[in-house]
């Protein structure tokens, strides 16, 4: 009995070390895509971090490195990462870029071409977001993290659950302007616009020089707009 009990154990061990081993394991795919015919590209991601960035070629170039790592519960399966890839589907114009599967930490990092598309969207679940890319609409919505949109020029929506949102644009691109949070403080630079304090949140609205509006929303964190 006492063998089967240790026999037991042992194999526990070597279980768990195997399912550590399995979680430090990690894989890099990049693709290099035609932007001829794309107006919009829409990333998802669940768990990790999402960067996009401005280009020096005619292509989208994607890259994404993806690492085991238990998200849906202690006895939750790790998947064998080497056999993951991103999805890579086309709708009329638009462009999706994601990954189709569970228990993993996703680390994007995409640059864009050179010339400007429509429009460039993130949903993710828990991360962090920056997009220093320019798009004529940019629009994120995060669950859990931290998000930042760096642009000099286009449409901005940017909206956390929980974390804290960065804004950071022209005057002269920014038209109508609003921002507010649920629980947290707002700060704003380079605007004269005036910023309403409550109890637990706050609200700025304003209006830039230009004409494409900025709508930022975070449920609990902070929120900081910088228009240069």
């Amino acid at each position: 009995m006492r063998g089967a009990v240790l026999l037991s154990l042992y194999a526990g061990l070597f279980l768990t070390t195997g399912d550590f081993a399995a979680a430090a394991e990690e894989v890099t795919r990049t693709r290099t895509l035609s932007a001829a015919d794309v107006s919009a590209l829409v990333v998802s991601a669940k768990v990790g971090d999402v960067r996009i960035e401005p280009g020096d070629g005619e292509a989208i170039v994607a890259r994404v490195t993806l690492k085991a790592k238990r998200t849906t519960g202690v006895f939750s399966a790790l998947p064998d990462v080497k056999t993951l890839d991103m999805s890579v589907t086309t709708r009329g114009d638009q462009l999706r870029l994601e990954v189709d599967a569970k228990n993993i930490e996703e680390r994007w990092l995409i640059r864009m071409p050179r010339k400007l598309i429509s429009a460039i969207e993130v949903k993710a679940g828990v991360g962090d977001v920056s997009i220093t890319a320019p798009a004529r609409r940019l629009e994120v919505d995060l669950g859990v993290g931290n998000a930042t949109i760096d642009v000099a020029s286009g449409a901005i929506s940017l909206q956390v659950g929980t974390g804290d949102a960065t804004v950071r644009t022209t005057l002269a691109n920014a038209g109508s302007i609003e921002g507010k949070t649920g629980v947290g403080s707002v700060s704003v630079s380079g605007l004269d616009g005036t910023v309403n304090s409550r109890a637990v949140g706050s609200s700025v609205r304003g209006t830039g020089r230009g004409q494409e509006p900025i709508d930022v929303a975070v449920g609990v964190g902070s929120l900081s707009l910088n228009f240069r």
